[in-house]
C-alpha cells in the first residue's frame, strides 16, 4: 500500500533508478546514434573546410567551422530535444506495457515526473555530452591528419551569445533565456504529444504542429490584410526590444508549463485498454 499519496522522494528517487537500469540498453544506442550523427557532420564539414586551406586561410577557414559548430548544436538540441520528449510515454503502446506501467507501487505524479526529468532534462544532459564527445573527435582527427595548422580547437559554445564581430545566435542574454523559453515550449508539444499518441508521437505531434501553424499563419495573414493594413492609423502599441522579449519569454514558459500539466493529466487518466 503506498503511504505517500502524491510524492514520496525515495521513491522516486527508487523510480528514476529503475526507469534507467531496465532501459540502459536502449538509452546507450540512442545516445551513440546520437554522438554518431553529430560526429559525422562535425567531420564531414571539417573536412570539406579544411582539405584546401593553406596557411594563409587557417583562420578565416576555422570561423566557418566553427559558425557550422554552432548552428549544428542549436539544430541538434531542438530535433533531438523533441525527439525524446515524443518518447516519455513509449511504455504505454502495447496492452502489456500499460498495464506494468500502471501497477507499479508508484503515485502516476512520481511516474511521470520520474519520466519527464529523464526524457526532458536528461536528454539536454546526454546531447551536450555527445556534441562534446562529438567535436573533440573533431579535433583529434584534424589535429593527427593536419599538424601543421595550429588553430584547430573546439567550437566555444559562448560564441553562441554576444555582438562581437564572430556570427551569434543571441545578441545579448535576454535573448538567450528566450531561446530556452522557446525551446521549453516546442519540447512540451512533444511531451504532450506523447502522451496523447504513445505510438508514433513524433511523426503526430510533427504534423498536427505544422498544420495548426499554417492554418495560425493564414488567419493572421488575412486579419492584416482585412483591417490593418487599411488603417494605418490603427497602430500596434509601440515597445522597447527588452520589453518584448521578456513577454515573449514569459508566453513560452507559461505554455510550455501549460503542456506539461496537460500532459500529466492525460497520462493520469491513462487506462490498461487505450481508447484513444
Amino acid at each position: 500500500m503506498i503511504r505517500d499519496t502524491f510524492f514520496s522522494m525515495p521513491r522516486f528517487v527508487e523510480l528514476c533508478r529503475k526507469e534507467m537500469v531496465e532501459n540502459w540498453k536502449t538509452n546507450l544506442l540512442r545516445f551513440v546514434l546520437m554522438y554518431g550523427v553529430l560526429a559525422i557532420a562535425l567531420v564531414w564539414n571539417a573536412y570539406l573546410e579544411y582539405r584546401y586551406a593553406s596557411p594563409g586561410s587557417y583562420v578565416s577557414r576555422e570561423k566557418s567551422v566553427v559558425v557550422f559548430g554552432c548552428i549544428t548544436f542549436i539544430w541538434g538540441i531542438v530535433i533531438m530535444g523533441t525527439l525524446s520528449a515524443s518518447f516519455i510515454m513509449e511504455r504505454m503502446k502495447t496492452k502489456i506495457n500499460r498495464e506494468a506501467m500502471l501497477m507499479l507501487p508508484a503515485t502516476m505524479f512520481e511516474k511521470y515526473i520520474s519520466r519527464w526529468l529523464i526524457f526532458t532534462v536528461g536528454a539536454v544532459v546526454a546531447f551536450l555530452i555527445a556534441y562534446k564527445l562529438a567535436d573533440w573527435s573533431r579535433v583529434l582527427i584534424y589535429t593527427i591528419a593536419y599538424p601543421e595548422n595550429d588553430v584547430i580547437a573546439q567550437v566555444p559554445l559562448s560564441h553562441l551569445v554576444g555582438k562581437t564581430g564572430y556570427w551569434t545566435a543571441f545578441r545579448d542574454n535576454q535573448e538567450f533565456v528566450m531561446g530556452i523559453g522557446g525551446y521549453c515550449f516546442i519540447q512540451s508539444l512533444f511531451v504532450l504529444g506523447g502522451a496523447i499518441w504513445p505510438k508514433n508521437a513524433f511523426i503526430k505531434t510533427f504534423a498536427v504542429g505544422v498544420a495548426i501553424t499554417l492554418i495560425y499563419m493564414l488567419i493572421g495573414t488575412l486579419l492584416f490584410h482585412s483591417f490593418l493594413a487599411h488603417r494605418p492609423s490603427v497602430n500596434a502599441v509601440f515597445m522597447s526590444d527588452e520589453t518584448m522579449k521578456t513577454l515573449m519569454t514569459f508566453f513560452f514558459l507559461s505554455c510550455a508549463l501549460f503542456n506539461w500539466v496537460l500532459a500529466y493529466f492525460r497520462f493520469k487518466e491513462s487506462e490498461i485498454i487505450n481508447r484513444w
